[in-house]
């Protein structure tokens, strides 16, 4: 990957201090041309609105429609190569998973919005503007998203459909049919995963209806067309087989080689033209000697699900490989028992035949190597918490070199605590610990590991964070991706509580003296009057 960019500082700095990692769930349209600036919209939830963008390749900015949420424009420069990038929503409180998105330097189309998903309804298409994508959305269950176009007599229509290859979750089904409705192509999965593609060469002139739906995936227990908001898909259209991108179609691996025996740094090339017809090739060994037996057939773009046998000059079995590393292609480390002839069976695990069936088969020299990978796409830490990275390495054909981990791209105030491999390989547990003063840091890096050895050349690899989990079903546009993201949130400072206002204290006012009125004059009681004793006259 060059080197990775991001977005203007100028908008991340005007983003709220304080907010929730932006969920992105999908991008619409999934892909726009070089050169261009589109409209996109983002599905998920991202409050407070607006975010940033993230881009891995230099050359791509987004700018968000402040006034409706969701929304804004990509601007892809000139430069940009065509091909996958992967991008991330992000703030200061970290990022959102990486979502894929494609550079084209075709014409682009995006679907209009319908309501039926009938034949009868068909979109028409221009066919003046071929070779174009059409983008477009499975947005319901039972949706069938169809267009017309006019081919003449003799002319041969190119298609390729991305959909389970920009990781939408479904597993698309191409279809075409004449302008009476009547099928005469039906396709489901492709060589190398479930996006079909066909090539038509029209009997009669006229038009003709190409129509796209899709099942789920992972598959669901009820077997009908499906969709929802997040289900796009770039249908690829031409007239010319040089004009659908590379990646989409089979490798060019020129004319098969000569019947000869194999030996090693050379490939042989071959095709197994006749259905349960194997192909033989001789090879020469001596003991002692190690050498990587190798068989490609599917993860170069073509339909064959390849079948190696390594066997003794007598014809018995030395050893049989069918699948290898989570993919179709074979492939086995062959360390030599004694000096002799040997030979090397290729064939197809279905016993199927034809022009298409065609492989590469290399004798390689046995040089140690390793790989590592990463447990996330995205770490989110704490002050005064370490954070624990699980790298796994593996260690290939004998590789017993020192190996030293390091992180590019992190910032001060972040510290490093890794360990040595083992010696064998396997789990390695790397700890990053923030200080208490560490500033905020929302941003991408990379663990990388080096061989730390006095002579010689030194291997140096990036660890990967790889979508291939147990929904794998082939090639991804992008399989796995080296930055992944650290996000430290800026230091939440509390609100300052304001002190309680001292009240004056006020003087106690001292109160005034009563004065004395003069007493007045206590009137005298009188004392109440005795009766009179009556007299008591005399008796006569």
């Amino acid at each position: 990957m060059r080197g990775p960019a991001i977005v203007s500082a100028l908008l991340f700095a005007a983003l709220p201090a304080i907010a929730a990692v932006p969920a992105l769930e999908s991008v619409f349209p999934a892909g726009g041309k070089q050169g261009a600036e589109i409209d996109v919209t983002l599905s998920g939830k991202i409050e407070p609105w607006p975010c940033a963008i993230w881009f891995s390749e230099k050359g791509l900015t987004f700018t968000p429609d402040p006034a409706k949420a969701g929304t804004g424009k990509i601007r892809i420069e000139a430069s940009v190569k065509p091909g996958p990038v992967y991008l991330r929503a992000h703030n200061a409180e970290g990022a959102s998973p990486p979502l894929l998105f494609i550079v084209g330097d075709q014409t682009e189309i995006n679907e209009e919005e319908k309501d039926n998903s009938t034949l009868a309804g068909a979109i028409a298409l221009d066919r003046a503007k071929l070779p174009f994508v059409i983008n477009g959305t499975l947005s319901a269950g039972g949706e069938l998203d169809v267009y017309r176009l006019p081919l003449e007599k003799g002319e041969t229509l190119h298609a390729r459909v991305e959909g389970y290859g920009l990781r939408s979750l479904i597993d698309p089904a191409l279809h075409l049919h004449d302008a009476a409705g009547n099928r005469l192509i039906l396709q489901h999965d492709g060589p190398a995963n479930l996006d079909p593609g066909f090539t038509f060469t029209a009997p009669e002139k006229g038009d003709y209806l190409i129509s796209l739906a899709g099942f789920s995936h992972p598959p669901a227990a009820s077997v009908a067309y499906t969709g929802s908001k997040n289900s796009h898909y770039r249908l690829h259209l031409a007239l010319k087989p040089g004009q659908i991108p590379a990646r989409l179609v089979p490798t060019d691996l020129g004319a098969d080689t000569v019947a000869g025996p194999v030996t090693p740094g050379k490939a042989v090339v071959g095709t197994l033209a006749k259905a349960a017809t194997p192909m033989v090739y001789p090879l020469t060994a001596k003991k002692g000697e190690v050498h990587l037996i190798r068989v490609e057939g599917r993860a170069l773009g073509f339909p064959i699900d390849p079948v190696m046998r390594l066997l003794k000059a007598d014809g018995s079995e030395i050893r049989k490989e069918d699948d290898s590393n989570k993919t179709s292609d074979p492939e086995y480390l062959w360390t030599v028992s004694a000096d002799g002839d040997y030979q090397v069976e290729v064939s197809d695990r279905f016993s199927r035949g034809g022009p298409e069936m065609r492989y590469r088969l290399t004798l390689s020299p046995s040089t140690p190597d390793f790989t590592a990978t990463l447990d996330k796409a995205q770490y989110a830490m704490e002050r005064g918490k370490p954070l624990e990275i699980k790298a796994t390495v593996t260690r290939l054909r004998g590789h017993k070199e020192k190996l030293v981990a390091s992180v590019t791209g992190l910032p001060a105030g972040i510290t490093l605590t890794a360990p040595e491999v083992p010696e064998k390989g396997g789990e390695v547990i790397l700890k990053l610990e923030a200080k208490a003063d560490a500033a905020g840091f929302s941003g991408p890096l990379r663990v990388v590991f080096k061989e730390e050895k006095a002579e010689g050349a030194k291997s140096e690899k990036t660890a990967v964070f790889s979508f291939k989990d147990d929904n794998y079903r082939g090639a991804y546009a992008i399989d796995e991706i080296e930055s992944v993201w650290l996000a430290l949130p800026p230091v939440k400072e509390e609100p300052k509580k304001e002190a309680p206002k001292k009240e004056e204290k006020k003087e106690e006012k001292k109160p005034e003296p009563k004065k004395e009125e003069p007493k007045k004059p206590e009137a005298k009681k009188e004392e109440p009057k005795k009766p009179e004793a009556r007299k008591e006259e005399p008796k006569k």
